[in-house]
C-alpha cells in the first residue's frame, strides 16, 4: 500500500483532494510542499499538501501526483497551514480561496496559462576566454588587425571594467549590459566570442533590492515614549496583544523601531503591517536607515516575480528579519516570528472586500502571532471600537500616550457652519472665508496645506434639472462620477467609462449639470483662489501615475497644497503642514452603515493630526452643514473616550459589534427574480437556526447591481458564545438547502464575516 496526500487546490470547492504519491516523490511530498497534479479533463494545477497518510479514497481511484515543485524547502510552513485552516473556518470560504490569496501566482502555475510559473532573473556576464590567462594577460593579449577597431575597443573596455587593466590579481565581474552600454558593436562582440577572446556565462541575480545607504541609530526617546515602551514590555509579559493608543504625532514609529531592534537582537523576526501601500514608502525609508538589508517590503503592488523571491527567501534558511507590508504580508512564511506590529489598526483598508477570502489583516495578524507564539502590538490614535473594548476589558493590554513628541501642541480645530455661510453668501465656491484666510497665511509663511475630501472625481453625477434624468452605468445600479480631467463619466464599481452627452437623452434638454463634488473640483477652485501655489492631488486616479512622486514632492516642499481622499489621512508625517481643511465633513457620516459615525470620527481626527507636527502650531478647519453634531465637538476636543462611550451605548442598544458577531450572506445572479427567491429561501433557513431577531433582510445593498449581477444581502448577528466551527456548519447547511432549491440556478452565495 502506497502513500496518499490530501491537497488544497486553487478551486472554489469546500474539499481537499486526495492523490497518490509515486514512490520517487515520497521524500519531497511532505505537508506544505507544492505539487503539480492532474485535475479534470486535461487540466493541470498546482496545489499544496496538507496531510500525508496511507488511506486510499473510498469513492474513486486516486490520481498520481505529477511532480513535487519544492526541491529544498516546503513553500508553506506548518504555522501557515494552521493559519489557512483558521481563515477557511472563520471567514467561511473554501481552502482554494485561501490558497489563491496566500501564494503569489508565480508559485502556482497551471496548464491554462492564466498562472505562469516564476522565472528567475538571469544576468549574462562576460569573462576572458579559456586561452587568455588573467595572471599573464600581457603575454596572451590578442593581436587585433587594423580593421578590428571595435573589437579592440570592446576588449580594452572589458579589461578596464574588470580591473585587469590595472594588473589586479582578482577580476571584478562584468555584465554584458555594462560592457555594451553606449556602444553599438554587436557584431564585434560576437567575433570576440567566436575567436575565444571572451566568453559569456549566466548567473541568477534576483530582483530583491540592496540597501546602499548608511545605517543610523534611532532617535532618542522622549520621557513619554520611554514610559510607553516600558509599559508595553511589562504588559506583553502577560498579554498576547497590546494596544498603543497614542495621539497623532506622539512618536509611535520610534517606539516601534525600538521594539523591532530588541526582537532582532534576540534573533526573532518582526512583521510590520500598514493599511495602505502608499504609506509603505515613507515608513520604508525610515526603517531602512536603521535596519538596512535586514528588512524587505511586501504587498500586492510588488511585481509577482519579486513577491515570489521574497516568499522563497522567507521559506529558506536565511529569511528577512523584518517584513514591512500591507495585509497580504500576513501570508508569508515566518520561521521565528517574535512580534507583529499593526499600525493604524483601525483602518478598514485592512479588510479584504473582494474576492474571497474576505479577511481582516489585523485580526489575521493576531491569529498568526498566536500560532507562532509571538506578541502583537496594535497602534492607533483612533482605535477601532472593538479593539478598545478588548483593551478596556483586560483582554488586551492598553498603553496610552497623551502628549505629542517634543511637546508639540495638538492643532487648533475650528468647526465652520457652511449652511449658514452659504445662506449669507459668504462662501466662495467650496471654500469658507476662514479656510481661505488660513491657507493664504500658511502660504505666506512658506508652510504647507492639506485639503481633504473623501470623494474623487469632479462631480458626484451628471443630471438634467428639467426632467430629473441622471447618467448611470449600464451594468451597475449606480450613478456615474464625472471626471473633468479625463472628460468622461466613470463607474467606480466596474471601471467602465462613458462620454457625457451634450443633450439629455430623456427630454432633449440642453441644461445638463453636474451635482456634488470631488477632489478634482476642489483642486480647480483652489487653483483659482491661489494661482501661485504649487498643487497636487492624491487619490486613486492620480495614484495610478505614481503616488510615490506625489508624496516625495510634498515631503520635500516642492508642493504647497496637497488635495486628497483618505489616502492623505493615514499615518503620513509631514513637518511643514500648518493647515488642514476638511471639506464637507458630514458627508463621511451619511452612509447607511452602523460604522459610518465611527469612520467619520476616525477620518477627521486622523487627517487633523497631519497638522502642526513640528515647531509651528497647526490649524484645522472642518467645514460642515451640521456644526452642532456631538461628533464634531468630540473631534474638536480630541475626546476619544467620550466618543467611545456614546458609540458603545448605541452598539449595545442595537446589538452590534463588539456585543455580537456579524456575518453577511451575499447572493448574486443575473436573474433578479431568482436572486430574490434564493435570498428569501436562505433567510428562512437562517431564521430556523438563529431566530427571527438575529437575521436582518434580505435587503438590497446601496448598490444593488454590479457588472450585470443583482445583489441581495442577509445580515446575521451570531452570539459571541457560538463557536466558529458550529456557526460555519450552520451556514454550510443553509447553503446546502439553497443548492437544492428547485427553480433557482445561476445564483452564487458567499459570506463576509465581520463586514466593514
Amino acid at each position: 500500500m502506497g502513500l496518499f496526500a490530501d491537497i488544497i487546490l486553487p478551486v472554489p470547492l469546500n474539499d481537499l483532494f486526495t492523490y497518490s504519491i509515486p514512490r520517487q516523490h515520497e521524500r519531497l511530498a511532505v505537508p506544505g510542499a507544492r505539487v503539480y497534479v492532474p485535475f479534470g479533463k486535461g487540466r493541470r494545477l498546482t496545489g499544496v499538501i496538507v496531510r500525508v497518510h496511507d488511506n486510499p479514497p473510498l469513492q474513486h481511484e486516486a490520481k498520481e501526483i505529477l511532480s513535487v515543485l519544492d526541491d529544498r524547502y516546503p513553500s508553506l510552513l506548518p504555522s501557515q497551514l494552521k493559519l489557512m485552516e483558521w481563515m477557511r473556518k472563520y471567514y467561511i470560504c473554501s481552502p482554494g480561496d485561501v490558497l489563491k490569496a496566500a501564494l503569489p501566482s508565480g508559485l502556482r502555475p497551471d496548464s491554462s496559462a492564466k498562472e505562469q510559473s516564476y522565472k528567475p532573473r538571469i544576468t549574462v556576464f562576460v569573462r576572458l576566454g579559456k586561452d587568455i590567462q588573467e595572471d599573464c594577460i600581457s603575454d596572451s593579449y590578442p593581436e587585433f588587425g587594423k580593421t578590428a577597431v571595435k573589437q579592440k575597443e570592446l576588449f580594452s573596455r572589458y579589461l578596464e571594467l574588470s580591473g585587469l587593466k590595472e594588473d589586479k590579481v582578482q577580476s571584478k565581474p562584468v555584465s554584458k549590459r555594462a560592457l555594451m552600454e553606449g556602444i553599438k558593436a554587436a557584431s564585434a562582440f560576437n567575433t570576440l566570442l567566436s575567436n575565444g577572446y571572451l566568453e559569456t556565462y549566466e548567473v541568477e541575480t534576483g530582483r530583491l533590492p540592496q540597501f546602499k545607504g548608511t545605517l543610523s541609530q534611532p532617535s532618542i526617546l522622549s520621557p513619554a515614549q520611554q514610559t510607553a515602551l516600558d509599559s508595553i514590555h511589562s504588559l506583553l509579559r502577560t498579554k498576547s496583544v497590546c494596544l498603543l493608543h497614542g495621539v497623532t504625532a506622539c512618536g509611535k514609529t520610534e517606539i516601534y523601531i525600538n521594539l523591532i531592534r530588541e526582537q532582532l537582537k534576540m534573533g526573532r523576526q518582526v512583521l510590520y503591517l500598514l493599511p495602505e501601500i502608499a504609506l509603505t514608502t515613507q515608513i520604508e525609508h525610515r526603517l531602512q536607515r536603521v535596519f538596512g538589508d535586514d528588512m524587505c517590503v511586501y504587498h500586492s503592488r510588488c511585481a509577482d516575480n519579486v513577491r515570489v523571491e521574497v516568499w522563497n527567501k522567507q521559506a529558506g534558511e536565511n529569511p528577512y528579519k523584518l517584513v514591512l507590508g500591507a495585509r497580504s504580508a500576513v501570508m508569508l512564511p515566518f520561521r521565528n516570528l517574535g512580534l507583529v506590529i499593526v499600525d493604524e489598526e483601525h483602518e478598514p483598508s485592512f479588510k479584504q472586500e473582494d474576492p474571497s477570502p474576505r479577511y481582516n489583516g489585523r485580526n489575521t495578524a493576531i491569529m498568526l502571532a498566536s500560532i507562532c507564539g509571538a506578541k502583537t502590538l496594535l497602534g492607533s490614535a483612533t482605535p477601532a471600537l472593538e479593539s478598545y473594548a478588548n483593551a478596556i476589558s483586560g483582554k488586551y493590554g492598553l498603553v496610552t500616550v497623551t502628549e505629542r513628541y517634543r511637546g508639540m501642541q495638538l492643532p487648533e480645530i475650528k468647526v465652520v457652519d457652511t449652511a449658514d455661510l452659504r445662506r449669507r453668501k459668504y462662501m466662495q465656491g467650496l471654500f469658507s472665508p476662514i479656510l481661505i484666510e488660513s491657507i493664504s497665511q500658511a502660504l505666506e509663511n512658506k508652510r504647507q496645506v492639506i485639503l481633504f475630501h473623501n470623494r474623487r472625481g469632479y462631480a458626484g453625477t451628471v443630471e438634467c434639472p428639467d426632467c430629473g434624468w441622471v447618467q448611470k452605468c449600464n451594468c451597475c445600479d449606480v450613478s456615474l462620477t464625472f471626471h473633468k480631467t479625463a472628460g468622461t463619466a466613470s463607474c467606480h464599481y466596474c471601471g467602465r467609462r462613458y462620454t457625457v452627452p451634450a443633450v439629455c437623452p430623456s427630454c432633449k434638454g440642453r441644461n445638463l449639470r453636474s451635482r456634488g463634488f470631488g477632489t478634482e473640483r476642489i483642486e480647480e477652485e483652489a487653483r483659482q483662489l491661489f494661482p501661485s501655489a504649487r498643487m497636487a492631488r492624491l487619490d486613486l486616479d492620480s495614484a495610478k501615475n505614481g503616488y510615490e512622486t506625489i508624496l516625495d514632492d510634498f515631503q520635500e516642499g516642492r508642493t504647497d497644497i496637497l488635495i486628497g481622499t483618505q489616502m492623505v489621512s493615514k499615518g503620513l508625517d509631514f513637518e511643514r503642514v500648518s493647515v488642514v481643511g476638511i471639506i464637507q465633513a458630514d458627508s463621511m457620516m451619511s452612509y447607511p452603515d452602523f460604522r459610518s459615525t465611527e469612520r467619520g470620527y476616525q477620518l477627521m481626527a486622523q487627517v487633523a493630526g497631519r497638522a502642526g507636527r513640528k515647531d509651528v502650531p497647526g490649524k484645522v478647519i472642518i467645514q460642515t452643514r451640521m456644526p452642532d453634531s456631538p461628533v464634531m465637538d468630540m473631534v474638536r476636543q480630541n475626546d476619544y473616550k467620550g466618543f467611545y462611550a456614546t458609540q458603545m451605548e448605541e452598539r449595545h442598544a442595537f446589538n452590534y459589534p463588539p456585543y455580537t458577531r456579524i456575518v453577511a450572506a451575499i447572493l448574486k445572479g443575473h436573474d433578479a427574480d431568482m436572486v430574490e427567491r434564493a435570498a428569501f429561501a436562505m433567510r428562512d433557513a437562517l431564521v430556523a437556526r438563529f431566530g427571527q431577531e438575529a437575521v436582518l433582510g434580505p435587503d438590497a445593498p446601496p448598490v444593488a447591481r454590479v457588472q450585470y449581477l443583482h445583489i441581495r444581502r442577509i445580515i446575521v448577528k451570531t452570539g459571541l458564545e457560538l463557536p466558529v466551527d458550529e456557526s460555519r456548519q450552520i451556514f454550510a447547511q443553509a447553503s446546502q438547502i439553497l443548492s437544492e432549491l428547485p427553480g433557482v440556478s445561476g445564483v452564487t452565495l458567499s459570506f463576509d464575516a465581520d463586514p466593514q
